[in-house]
């Protein structure tokens, strides 16, 4: 029988260095950026939420 992996803290997974950025701070504003949504069309983030606050999941399918 195999032990389980240890669960690391994602703060922990990589080391706080410029090499491994941890993303934007909390409050930091978001970069624009055009991805491809759920029906395969081209939706950019700035004109998708027009001023307003957005709300952003990105999901891993089952399949890659």
């Amino acid at each position: 029988m195999t032990e389980p992996l240890p669960v690391v803290p994602a703060a922990q997974r990589m080391p706080a260095t410029e090499d491994f950025p941890s993303g934007p701070a909390v409050g930091d504003a978001f970069p624009d950026f055009t991805l491809r949504g759920q029906r395969g069309l081209e939706v950019n983030l700035g004109r998708a939420r027009a001023g307003r606050r957005a709300l952003i999941v990105f999901q891993r399918s089952s399949r890659w």
